[in-house]
């Protein structure tokens, strides 16, 4: 029996399995013939996993404005995962820069001619997002988004200065999804770039989505209790799950950071007043929440930089294994604040590298 005379219900199985990668890597794959390309777009559209090279690829496809009501129809995961720049054959070095030291190497990386190739990049990269993100707020059963986002590191020259690569209105583009119900937002690689003079601060932007989301996971490099304030009070948020992760010590293979993240904007207190303040609001938030399952902030201790997740609705701490998820059920610590607050110490702050 030839494949499309099969009942459609098993062809949408069967394209289920095939999955969205296979059409993504060659968008040909989509146009087989008529009947063939009803059930491929769908599934190509229906869990979308998106880096910067296939964003370029989908984007520039002549068959991408035919494919648009599938977005609408279809979509219903959409994962970015970002890296920062990595083309880095693009910045041309001569034989003898190849060859020599380190140090040598990365201030020419990042020299006037590496930082326009950066830049430049950068900007294709925010408009490739800005595009996506007017495509997807179209969508009628995308509900759940997930960004990650990690530091733009070279493989070879580690020395070469972190750099941020992605703008405000990037990201709070996507916000606008109004079918969403579920948001992880791990930002953990680069700072909001300020533009035009408009501020980085994005928590209340987040905090606005309170009222929608039944699922919230947050990292990043800033943040603050604004994050946790809806803008609107409410004794009925349909919200189930939150968890803040501060710490930054697992966001590159390639460094050793033992960084928390820091307060948004001038703060006193450090950390530790960071921590305190997320976690009362936090406890506020609770009592809006109709059925709440798991609130969670998270962070790390010295020098094990074990990963500690303080529970809200207990008022416990479990510890997480080193690759475990936000969420793992973890190991219930006895009540130890004190012993915690002096390991974490004031050298788990954000040093910018």
């Amino acid at each position: 029996m030839p494949l499309l005379s099969l009942p459609p219900e098993i062809l949408l199985r069967i394209f289920d399995y095939i999955g969205s990668s296979y059409f993504r890597s060659d968008v040909s794959r989509l146009t087989v013939c008529k009947e063939w390309s009803r059930f491929a777009r769908d599934a190509c559209f229906r869990d979308l996993h998106v880096i910067p090279e296939t964003l370029r690829r989908l984007l520039s496809s002549p068959y991408l404005e035919s494919s648009l009501p599938l977005v609408k129809d279809s979509m219903e995961i959409l994962d970015l995962e970002l890296k920062g720049f990595e083309d880095w054959d693009s910045i041309s070095l001569s034989q003898h820069d190849t060859q020599v030291q380190t140090v040598a190497t990365a201030s020419i990386l990042d020299g006037a001619h590496g930082r326009a190739v950066r830049a430049a990049w950068t900007t294709e990269l925010n408009n490739d997002l800005l595009y996506l993100a007017s495509i997807v707020e179209q969508s009628r059963r995308l509900c759940v988004l997930r960004i990650y986002a990690t530091s733009e590191l070279h493989p070879f020259v580690p020395l070469l200065e972190r750099r941020d690569y992605l703008f405000r209105p990037t990201v709070c583009a996507f916000f606008s999804i109004s079918s969403l119900t579920s948001l992880e937002l791990d930002l953990c690689g680069t700072r909001i770039i300020q533009e035009y003079g408009e501020g980085f601060h994005i928590c209340t932007d987040i905090a606005a989505l309170l009222t929608t989301l039944r699922r919230l996971q947050v990292r990043m490099r800033s943040i603050c209790a604004d994050v946790l304030k809806p803008r609107q009070h409410c004794t009925t948020l349909r919200l189930e799950e939150l968890i803040i992760n501060l710490s930054l010590s697992d966001e590159s293979l390639l460094t050793t950071s033992t960084a928390h993240a820091t307060c948004c904007g001038s703060s006193t207190g450090g950390f530790l007043q960071l921590k305190a303040d997320l976690e009362k609001q936090a406890q506020v938030l609770v009592t809006q929440m109709a059925a709440p399952k798991m609130v969670r902030i998270l962070t790390h201790i010295l020098p094990s930089i074990q990963i500690r997740a303080f529970d809200v609705l207990t008022s416990k701490t479990v510890a997480l294994s080193k690759d475990a998820e936000w969420d793992d059920k973890g190991e219930t610590m006895e009540d130890q604040v004190s012993d915690e607050e002096s390991e974490i110490s004031d050298l788990s702050t954000d040093d910018n590298t």
